[in-house]
């Protein structure tokens, strides 16, 4: 299972995104991918996994991120769960416009 999720937010760089959500509660690390660049993830419930990629855009004053959830199988937390408390911490960056998109591999 999967969802996806766009948001803009102040924070104008992967560093400093990181250092806003590391503040939060769950731990999130930083990683580059070949296909990504810079993206930040954490596992906040067994099984899952949250990814945040920093693709390059603006929004006015704001700063465009887009994100995806997957779940593997040992996952047993519901989606329902997830995205709210996925919503709610992103709520807290604060994330503003967030917004469902079509799920990217």
């Amino acid at each position: 299972m999967t969802g996806a999720w766009a948001f803009d937010c102040e924070y104008s760089s992967t560093d400093s995104l990181l250092q806003r959500l590391n503040t939060l509660g769950w731990k999130w690390v930083q990683g580059d991918s070949h296909w990504y660049g810079d993206y930040l993830a954490c596992s906040p419930f067994e099984g899952v996994r949250i990814r945040i990629c920093d693709f390059p855009g603006k929004s006015g004053e704001s700063y465009i991120y887009e994100s995806d959830v997957r779940c593997r199988p040992e996952c047993k937390t519901p989606m329902t769960e997830i995205d709210e408390a996925y919503r709610k911490m992103l709520a807290r960056i604060p994330a503003v416009n967030v917004r469902e998109i079509e799920w990217f591999d």
